[in-house]
């Protein structure tokens, strides 16, 4: 058997940290930052005639990766506690807050706004931070349907391919948002609205071998799954390994809160 290699945290951090400045020091221009843009990937094609600039994307509702670097931000100004960090984090997250008073693009609004302000209100908090925070929940709550159980995730494919209310199972990430609201002024009803998606996941998102579809089609009347299928998947029947950690990460949570010994099955299994 190989040695177990050992993690050198400071050393991992000290790399992350060094690349964070790097990046910063790249995405300025002309004197100074957009903070609308955020840098999202390197495309394959710069990288093929030697370019390694970071392909940057506007902050809309439409670019669900849009809070994950005022989150890498907030955690690397954890990490090092440099003031000039936690400003560039405070500015690529101001970008997000109007996401707490517009009606929902879709269910992403958890990765975009518990990434940003959810990590700037665990390492800085202030009050506007939990209002933008329980601002963006509500509205997220709104893509709920009571007599299903979930959270609608994308409304643009209802009528493009046909699925009356879709859900991904991507979508659990999100509910961290909810429990959090719930517990800092946003009401029950988020709690609420989390365990039932959580549950009503459970019980249809899961094939008998444990792993799970990408999205699963609910019929509006009856509330009743339609079928199982995959969006950006391999096949209908292919296991959504992408984000087959999700539902393990939010049983988790509903362990802790706790709401059914039904969740540590899910887990065990």
């Amino acid at each position: 058997m190989a040695a177990q290699q050992r993690v050198d945290v400071e050393k991992d951090l000290q790399y992350c940290h060094h690349q964070v400045a790097r990046e910063l020091a790249g995405l300025k221009k002309d004197g100074g930052w957009d903070y609308t843009r955020m840098p999202r990937n390197i495309l394959a094609e710069d990288l093929k005639e030697g370019r390694t600039e970071w392909n940057c994307r506007p902050a809309t509702p439409e670019e669900w990766c849009g809070g994950f670097w005022p989150g890498v931000l907030w955690c690397d100004y954890e990490y090092s506690g440099e003031a000039y960090i936690g400003r560039q984090a405070r500015n690529y997250t101001a970008s997000l807050a109007y996401l707490a008073d517009r009606d929902p693009y879709d269910h992403d609004l958890g990765f975009l706004v518990h990434c940003s302000f959810g990590n700037g209100m665990r390492i800085a908090p202030c009050a506007s931070y939990r209002d933008v925070i329980v601002g963006t929940a509500n509205q997220l709550a709104k893509l709920f349907n009571p007599r299903i159980g979930t959270i609608l995730s994308w409304p643009r494919e209802v009528e493009k391919q046909g699925w009356p209310h879709n859900t991904i199972m991507d979508n659990m990430i999100n509910l961290e948002m909810l429990f959090w609201a719930s517990r800092n002024g946003g009401g029950q009803n988020l709690y609420d609205i989390a365990v039932r998606h959580a549950e009503t996941t459970m019980n249809n998102h899961f094939r008998k071998d444990g792993s799970c579809y990408h999205v699963a089609v609910y019929d509006t009347v009856s509330g009743k799954l339609i079928k199982g299928v995959t969006h950006q998947g391999y096949s209908d029947r292919s296991m959504w390994a992408r984000d087959s950690l999700g539902p393990f990460t939010v049983t988790r949570w509903c362990i802790v809160r706790p709401v059914t010994p039904a969740f540590w099955l899910l887990r065990k299994r």
